[in-house]
């Protein structure tokens, strides 16, 4: 399990590099397929929305998220990812994608491998 971790980590490492982006930015990105506040955005990261303020500042200024006025909430703001975003993103995922440590692997393997990995944590039937 520890060799798999290190390889499918420096997979990721690797794909994100490529993008000249930090890990948070990358995750940032991939959650931010539908908008969310950042006060969301920190929960679903896992850290302090200070944090989240800093990492959409970068993004921002990098022309990939703009901040929009929350649609039910007036007091909030919701982050949507621009069209340069949604296609860095698209982009990102697809490099996660391919030549990962788990390409050996057929289709059916991996629902196995996730489904037993699932269930060892606890989350599966």
């Amino acid at each position: 399990m520890t060799e798999l971790s290190r390889r499918l980590d420096a997979h990721q490492r690797s794909r994100i590099a490529e993008l000249d982006l930090t890990p948070t930015q990358a995750k940032a990105l991939e959650e931010l397929g539908e908008p969310k506040t950042a006060r969301e955005l920190a929960g679903v990261l896992c850290c302090e929305p200070p944090n989240v303020t800093y990492v959409i500042s970068k993004l921002e200024k990098q022309g990939m998220v703009v901040r929009e006025p929350h649609p039910l909430d007036g007091r909030a703001k919701q982050l949507v990812l621009t069209e340069a975003g949604r296609e860095l993103r698209l982009d990102l995922l697809r490099r996660m994608g391919t030549e990962s440590p788990l390409d050996h692997l057929t289709h059916e393997e991996r629902a196995a491998l996730r489904d037993d990995l699932l269930k060892a944590l606890g989350r599966g039937d």
